[in-house]
This record gives structure tokens, sequence and C-alpha cells, in this order.
């Protein structure tokens, strides 16, 4: 956390005012280049400002107005960029790293959810085509499991469940959820996916019902996640979804995914890394421990004064950001 202004490590910014903490945020935070930075192809051109206080509404209007007052627009939703028009700004897409998932609760008693061939029936139940069309507009991309094509660890041969709504309609009515209700945790940001799955279980007789995000009593939890690491997305994402320390385990813990991590951590070079790592996500693609759904995009609203490069971690990094008048620039 921010919480004092810097020199903060050896990055390519300093910290000249501002605090940036969970539980504390000062109405801006500025960054200047820092000029000792060590890499000197990559250090910053540019002053950033954070401005802590403005509304994603007015910011979107700031930035569409293409008056200087808002450069960069970060964590814009899709409904929002498909209302965004201005002549002074556009959207940009990045293809990050990030999972949508949805948690299935196997801690609850009597969890239909223990049965693996009941989780396997759930994703098969979800059209992810039409689940992205509805739910995200299209920005996004589809998951066989927890790893993007093409990144590291990614396993070829493995696909997105196919969708077969009379197959899954038939193991999830012999699992007898009660009252042929799934409910699912969520958080008001996430109306738009708990609308778009509850249209699709209603085709295998399923009915819906929306409850807290954090819930320890729902059949599913909605989750979205990242993996900022450059090559180790089992420790970052894979762990805290199967891990025993996992933040958003919801089942007994996995010795056998324990196993193979331990293992993992134990080998050096990456090239022995990836063959473990497309262990485990077979693995997990196997278990089916959560309702596999897709990749989101990660959407800004950017000035065209402004040459902005996202990066696919999904962090925020400035350093190539460059303002092509000589005006500062400033980030909502």
């Amino acid at each position: 956390m921010i919480d004092a202004a810097g020199p903060w490590g050896t990055g390519p910014f300093i910290l000249p005012s501002g605090v940036s903490q969970l539980d504390k945020r000062s109405p801006e935070v500025v960054l200047e280049p820092n000029t000792k930075y060590w890499n000197k192809d990559r250090t910053p051109s540019v002053r950033i400002v954070f401005d802590n206080i403005i509304s994603k509404a007015d910011a979107l209007k700031a930035v569409a107005a293409g008056d200087g007052k808002v450069d960069v627009v970060t964590m814009v939703s899709p409904a929002e960029a498909k209302a965004f028009k201005s002549d002074n700004a556009k959207i940009v897409m990045a293809k990050a790293k990030t999972v949508m998932v949805a948690v299935f609760n196997q801690n609850k008693a009597d969890s239909p959810w223990k049965d693996v061939k009941v989780r396997q029936a759930m994703n098969m139940a979800i059209d992810r085509k039409a689940l992205i069309d509805a739910a995200e507009d299209g920005h996004a991309e589809m998951l066989p499991a927890m790893i993007q094509a093409g990144r590291f660890g990614y396993d070829d041969s493995l696909k997105p469940y196919a969708y077969d709504a009379a197959k899954a309609g038939e193991v999830l009515k012999a699992a007898k959820i009660p009252d042929d209700t799934v409910t699912i945790g969520a958080g008001e940001d996430q109306k738009a996916i708990f609308d778009a799955l509850t249209a699709q279980l209603a085709k295998i007789g399923l009915k819906t019902k929306m409850v807290d995000a954090k819930s320890k009593d729902s059949d599913m939890n909605l989750v979205w996640h990242f993996d900022w690491s450059p090559q180790f997305p089992v420790g970052v994402v894979h762990r805290e979804f199967f891990g025993k320390d996992g933040a958003f385990r919801a089942m007994p813990e996995d010795p056998k995914f324990d196993e193979m991590f331990a293992k993992l951590l134990k080998t050096p070079k990456l090239a022995d890394q990836e063959p473990i790592v497309k262990e485990i996500e077979k693995y997990e693609y196997d278990q089916a421990n959560v309702l596999f759904m897709y990749s989101p995009h990660t959407l800004f609203a950017v000035s065209d004064r402004v040459a902005f490069q996202p990066y696919d971690t999904f962090m925020l990094e400035l350093a190539e950001t460059k303002v092509k008048k000589d005006k500062k620039a400033s980030a909502e």
C-alpha cells in the first residue's frame, strides 16, 4: 500500500504526494518520473495525477470532452463502453490475463456440488458464446479452464465444455437441487452476468436467486480474478481457487492439487515448469470445481491526446504512456 510520499523502491515513478490505501485515499495521488530509474529506455516522460474524488460518470464525460481534465478512465464496463461517444477519445481494449468463474460451494451441508458429475453437468449447461454476448457485450475470450490461449501453461488439447443442455438437464434434475433453484452470490456490478446465467439455466428448468457476493450459503459465487505474474498462473490464480490457503476455495482441501503445486515450486527451470502447469490445468478442468466462463477484456476510455499502452497483467503501468501535447496527464 502507498501510505506516504516516496520514492518507493526502484520503479519508473516517484510519489511526491498522496496516499492510496484500502481504508484511506487522498483526493489526489501524484506520480513524477524517476530520473534515476535504472532502465533509461523506459523512463517516463509524463507526470501522472490520479483523481480519487471524481465519479466514474463524470470522469467519462470529462475524457469524452477532451478538455484535459481527465485523460484515462480505468475499469470501464461493457455497458459504459457501448454508450461512450466522443470525437476526442476512444475505448481501448486489452486482452488481459483475467478470469471470470463461478465457484461451486462444496462446503455447504448436503451440497449437490460435491459430485464431480454434477459440476461437469453445470459446465455443459452454459452456452459460453451466448453468455459473453449477453453479459459482456462480446468483450471477453472463452476459456477452457483457467489459462488463456497462447499464455504460459495453456493446453491447446483442452476445449471449453461443450454446450449440451439436454444432457446437463438430466444430470442436474437427478441431483435434486432444492426447489430447483440455484443461489448465486454476486455483486451489483455482476448483475448482467447473473441475468445471463438466469436466462440460460431457465432453459433446463432451473431458477436462480441472487444473494450477497460473499455468501457462504450460496450454491456458487461469481469471482473475477487476474494473473499479475509474468509466468506463474498456478501460484497467482489456481492456488487462490484450489490451494489449501486459497482465498476463493469453497471445497475441502485437495491433497492432489497441493502435491502438484509443491512439485511446481521445487522445479526451477521454466521449461520444466510448463508441463506441470499443463498437468494442473487438465486436472482442474476434469474436476470442474468452478463453472468455467470466460476471460473479460479490460476496457479504458482514453483521450486522443494520450498515447496509452495497456498491460496484459491487468496492472495499471504507465511508464510507456505519453502525452501528445505539452500538458500533464491525469487518470481516474
